[in-house]
């Protein structure tokens, strides 16, 4: 696929757009078994997260939200709900440009990381299975 913006994307400082490609880019280079499970993921790019999203997850300081899932994940849904509630990712991109800058990591590295940590929400894994996975099972 050929993105109008390719030849823009982040030449000095990333915007809302550059985060829609990364993140596109690594939804499409999921295994296809994944690609099957995250086709009815949204994405939503935001500077930062809302007050109320930030006070309902604890967070005080809004730069430490890089990412987040809301959604119902797939181990959790019946098949026969007919509740309409879209799963989404949201980005963060403020949060994510200060985290790759303080810890000198690429922006697309870190974007592909939160994207994968969502995903992994997406499908049912809670922070200490991702760990796990992280350090290569146990």
């Amino acid at each position: 696929m050929v993105y109008p913006h390719k030849d823009r994307i982040y030449p000095d400082l990333p915007d809302i757009t550059d985060f829609y490609i990364l993140a596109h880019e690594t939804l499409c280079n999921l295994p296809e078994e994944l690609q099957k499970k995250t086709d009815n993921l949204l994405i939503k790019v935001e500077n930062f997260a809302n007050k109320e999203t930030l006070l309902s997850l604890n967070i005080y300081d809004k730069y430490d939200l890089l990412g987040l899932y809301r959604g119902v994940p797939i181990s959790s849904k019946r098949k026969s709900s007919k509740t309409q509630i879209h799963d989404t990712i949201f980005l963060y991109r403020c949060s994510l440009i200060r985290f790759a800058r303080e810890n000198r990591e690429t922006i697309d590295k870190l974007v592909h990381n939160v994207i994968i940590h969502e995903v992994g929400h997406h499908l049912g894994f809670s922070e200490v299975d991702m760990e796990l996975i992280r350090k290569g099972g146990s």
